[in-house]
């Protein structure tokens, strides 16, 4: 655990509509008894690439004691979902300036033989 920048999400805001999941490029949240929930701190980069996507607002960074964030646990849940999120999630990395982040998906991406789906990434 550390003290560190991660998203929390006001659930008397939420409306469960969802938007904010596509844009989440870690795959941290999903919908869970109607209400988006943060579905583990190790997938949240804190960055906030979901903020603008919340119609109700009901999204913010706040700075408190969390998982620490995993790429690798990342990766690993991302490569699931396909090409076009992997893709997004390097893009979103590389757009955040999130060099060492980049660095490490795309060393996963090439242990596992993987296609790194974004040209000239680096």
């Amino acid at each position: 655990m550390a003290e560190r920048k991660i998203i929390k999400i006001d659930e008397d805001k939420c409306n469960g509509c969802g938007l904010c999941i596509p844009n989440c490029p870690e795959g941290a949240l999903q919908i869970i008894d109607g209400k988006v929930r943060l579905v583990s701190d190790l997938y949240c980069d804190g960055l906030g690439a979901c903020l603008g996507h919340c119609p109700e607002g009901a999204i913010m960074i706040e700075e408190r004691e969390a998982q620490i964030y995993d790429e690798r646990k990342v990766m690993n849940n991302i490569v699931k979902q396909g090409r076009n999120v992997i893709k997004a999630h390097l893009k979103h990395l590389k757009t955040h300036k999130q060099a060492a982040y980049l660095k490490e998906a795309i060393a996963y991406l090439k242990e596992k033989g993987l296609e790194i789906p974004l040209y000239n990434i680096t």
